[in-house]
């Protein structure tokens, strides 16, 4: 009978810590290159700025179903790897990469539409343009970002999380280097010329990068190619002999119809869930808070520069905690795989109240860090600087309101990652469908038609109180315990009875001599 004692101390937060520290950082990191583009393009002012957000949000729309659904990758693989059965972990990852070619396929299309999107969407004139630009390079991306998530959750489900933490910084130095240089053109070295000693360097640069700056064009290269990357460096370690060799990742044709199948049969909810998640989100920000103009619409994109650096790592916590749950449920520990939920849900706790607190302390200079505003004319020095207020008083109430509701997601994001990792992820969706659609559209549409005097702040108040109603039902979801009846691996569980972990798959025929087994316990 398995061993059901669980040795490790403090409900074995180190473990979750081990496991989630890498994959936090690798979201912060993706998070950060989203977050120096919204930094530098806000020097050219408001209109891109804002521009960048709403098409950026909206091009993220129809890529988070696949995001959502090859997120139970990881379920698979930590499940298959808890039970011995390694070659599946490989399998299972390239039965994701089929689904996200294809699902890069039929999404593609969307980036020659990208104008009459934008017009429908009702945005204001002197910026639709800009946006459907960054909408249609974001859409193009996803032929290298939406490739790469199988990947990820391959290597998170295999506890390799430092693998996508490596890849993340290598895409954010290209992104960096790549956004100065196209962003400012030629102007980007003037300041090298004013520090004393760079002179002759900066105007060398200058003629040497003798262009005018791209501007948001500029911004929105360098992610595509430093989206590239990414992927290319996850693709060389995931094809690598030592991997190749425990998880037969080289092995494309030992794909099967049916892991595609699995992947679609648990992940549809999940990526129903996703896209209910971000498309109400995207509803209210460019129809509910763009209706109020661009200056509202900036001071909402100036406080969501803030708001991933946030809930990203918390995501990868959530991550780590799939893996884990996924992991002892596949060794046969229930038990075990709740208390790593609870461990995960206190890490998420002690980071996301951390940033409550600098959210309400420091709200207006971290809105003011992405508030720029040039005169230029009919806009007087004044008019400029009295807008720029404006940005900064608006962007302070929306960052109250992300203080309101941060350790209310950080419970519902662990709980939805560990209620993934058991194969649970219709409850998840059902919710999302129902709060978010009646709370986040309905509710700020209520507000701002009946309480128009809270202006683009109404919708933000709606929005607060969808993910403060959404973390609290999680928790109940995941603490009713239904989770410890699904059963992904098809094992028989009689009653009472906790099975040893299964051996390793046999060889599927053909593939005896082209996989090396390692001399392990597990396999």
């Amino acid at each position: 009978m398995t061993d059901l004692r669980d040795n490790r101390r403090f409900f074995g937060i180190g473990e979750v810590l081990s496991l989630s520290w890498p994959a936090s950082l690798g979201m912060l990191n993706a998070t950060l290159m989203r977050f120096v583009d919204g930094w530098m393009i806000s020097y050219t002012g408001p209109g891109p700025f804002a521009a960048q957000m709403v098409g950026g949000l909206a091009a993220f729309v129809p890529e988070s179903f696949a995001t959502g659904l090859l997120a139970v990758v990881n379920t698979y693989v930590s499940q298959n790897l808890g039970a011995g059965r390694l070659k599946r972990c490989g399998q299972y990852a390239w039965a994701g990469l089929a689904l996200a070619f294809v699902f890069c396929v039929l999404i593609a299309p969307l980036a020659f539409v990208a104008t009459p999107i934008f017009r429908m969407l009702g945005q204001p004139a002197d910026i639709l343009g800009l946006e459907a630009m960054y909408f249609s390079y974001m859409i193009m991306a996803i032929f290298f970002t939406l490739t790469a998530r199988p990947i990820e959750q391959f290597f998170y489900g295999v506890g390799m999380s430092r693998v996508v933490l490596w890849a993340s910084i290598i895409a954010n130095i290209v992104n960096f280097l790549l956004d100065y240089l196209l962003i400012f053109g030629r102007s980007g070295f003037v300041v090298l010329q004013r520090i004393p000693g760079l002179e002759s360097t900066g105007g060398a640069l200058m003629q040497f990068f003798d262009f005018d700056g791209m501007g948001l064009r500029g911004a929105a290269i360098a992610t595509v190619v430093s989206s590239g990357a990414y992927l290319v460096f996850l693709l060389l370690i995931f094809l690598r002999r030592k991997i190749h060799v425990r998880f037969g990742t080289r092995l494309m044709r030992a794909m099967r119809l049916r892991q595609c199948l699995d992947l679609l049969k648990t992940g549809w909810p999940a990526g129903v869930q996703f896209l209910n998640d971000i498309l109400p989100w995207s509803i209210m920000f460019s129809m509910l808070v763009g209706r109020f103009g661009e200056v509202h619409l900036a001071a909402s994109s100036a406080a969501m520069r803030w708001m991933p650096l946030s809930f990203m790592p918390a995501v990868g916590i959530g991550v780590a905690a799939t893996a884990l749950v996924g992991k002892y449920i596949g060794e046969g520990k229930p038990a075990i795989a709740r208390r790593r939920a609870h461990a995960a849900v206190l890490l998420a706790l002690a980071y996301m109240g951390v940033c409550a607190t600098a959210f309400l302390v420091l709200r207006e200079p971290m809105v003011r860090l992405f508030t720029t505003v040039i005169p230029s004319g009919d806009l007087s020095p004044e008019k400029a600087a009295a807008m720029a207020d404006q940005i900064v008083s608006l962007g302070g109430y929306v960052m109250i309101c992300a203080t309101v509701f941060q350790l209310f997601d950080a419970i519902g994001i662990v709980f939805v990652g560990a209620l993934r990792g058991a194969g649970d992820t219709l409850g998840p969706m059902v919710a999302t469908i129902v709060l978010s659609w009646s709370l986040t559209v309905g509710g700020g549409y209520l507000l701002v038609t009946y309480v128009p005097q809270w202006t683009s702040i109404g919708p933000w108040v709606a929005g607060s109180a969808y993910v403060i109603v959404m973390g609290l039902s999680m928790a109940w979801r995941f603490e009713a315990g239904g989770w410890r009846k699904i059963n992904l691996l098809k094992r028989p569980t009689p009653a009472g009875l906790h099975l040893e972990p299964l051996p390793p798959m046999a060889a599927i025929p053909g593939e005896e001599d082209t996989i090396e087994r390692p001399k392990t316990k597990s396999d």
